[in-house]
């Protein structure tokens, strides 16, 4: 196995590394979420990538555990907030985009297997390959937000509700270390084309060229409830829209959303 001090090394070397960006690679983390705000609190301010070979606690979006063995990869980018929080809430959007256009470069026949689903899965012939989780970290030096990314390169986890897949299975045959400078250098550009949310709209609607299901009958999930209707895209803001059986909308901020 490649040290990780050598593959960041590597990394770094590769063109596509976006300039101004750092990168710590590590071995066995409990998270890299988790590493990177513990470096925040240190005083590390960023743009910086931690990455791991192998996470010992990782977590993924509303609680739930996310599995991490070696192969995969594992990263998130520590990120200073400079415009106004509230618009830090259009980021998953965003960091979605970067991780399909990422997978993208390798993926055969991209174009017509790779969709996104809300808020920010990526999936492969409408299997899931990835987990994203952010999280805001506010210190005295400033508010940052840290958005950590996880994609199945040579494993997936077994899930009946979710149907996962793994790049490798796909035909996308990289290494964690070989994807890490195209998903760094795709954020890079999500990020200036996002502007501190200034540039959203131009995000909302790559998002939706790229989406699943939108149009069609969907089941969405809420914490104590389940709404049903037709996916109508997505509002200035990000939130999806749910057609009703009756007609009328509605907005909705977070659940887990099905294709029935």
């Amino acid at each position: 196995m490649t040290h990780p001090a050598a593959n960041a090394e590597r990394i770094l070397a590769d063109p596509r590394w976006p300039e101004g960006v750092g990168l710590i690679a590590l071995g066995d983390v409990d998270s890299t979420n988790v590493e990177a705000r513990r470096r925040a609190s240190a005083g590390e301010t960023g743009p910086v990538w931690i990455m791991a070979e192998r996470q010992l606690a990782g977590r993924a979006r509303r609680g739930r555990s996310w599995v991490s063995e070696p192969g995969n990869l594992y990263a998130s980018l520590l990120l200073p907030l400079d415009g106004r929080a509230s618009l830090a809430g259009t980021l998953p959007l965003v960091a979605a985009l970067a991780v399909h256009r990422a997978i993208g470069h390798f993926l055969p026949y991209a174009d017509r297997r790779l969709r996104l689903k809300w808020p920010n899965d990526v999936l492969i012939d409408g299997a899931k390959v990835n987990g994203i989780l952010l999280e805001a970290v506010d210190e005295p030096s400033g508010l940052s937000i840290i958005i950590g990314c996880g994609i199945n390169c040579r494993h997936h986890p077994d899930n009946p509700a979710y149907p996962a897949t793994h790049l490798s299975a796909e035909g996308a045959d990289v290494a964690a270390a070989g994807l890490m400078p195209y998903l760094a250098a795709e954020m890079a550009e999500a990020l200036i084309l996002w502007d501190d949310g200034n540039g959203f709209a131009a995000i909302r609607q790559l998002w939706m060229d790229r989406a699943q299901g939108i149009g069609k009958p969907i089941r969405v999930n809420l914490d104590n409830d389940t709404l049903t209707g037709l996916f109508a895209g997505l509002d200035s803001e990000g939130y999806l829209m749910l057609e009703r059986p009756d007609g009328q909308l509605s907005r909705i901020s977070a659940g887990d959303l099905f294709f029935k």
